[in-house]
């Protein structure tokens, strides 16, 4: 996982909307062991639409990583990479 200050050079060049931000940020402080899409709703006020839109940009801009949930197979769960 990138350091404070690494993510901040990182994210310099990248344009990332607020909800890209907010769910980026719900990742690095409380999504060591990965947090599901609905947990992140449970933590956020936006739209279920609008939080996967932006884990899928996040996937694209490789600042967040997908990976099978193993008590639930059906399901992923994100981690920041």
């Amino acid at each position: 996982m990138l350091s404070k200050e690494e993510l901040e050079n990182e994210l310099e060049g990248k344009k990332l909307t607020k909800s890209q931000r907010v769910v980026l940020d719900i990742l690095r402080t409380d999504g060591k062991d990965g947090i599901t899409p609905k947990q992140l709703l449970d933590e956020v006020s936006f739209a279920p639409r609008t939080v996967r839109y932006a884990l899928r940009k996040l996937l694209k801009m490789k600042l967040v990583k997908r990976v099978p949930c193993l008590q639930d197979m059906r399901q992923f769960i994100y981690v920041p990479a």
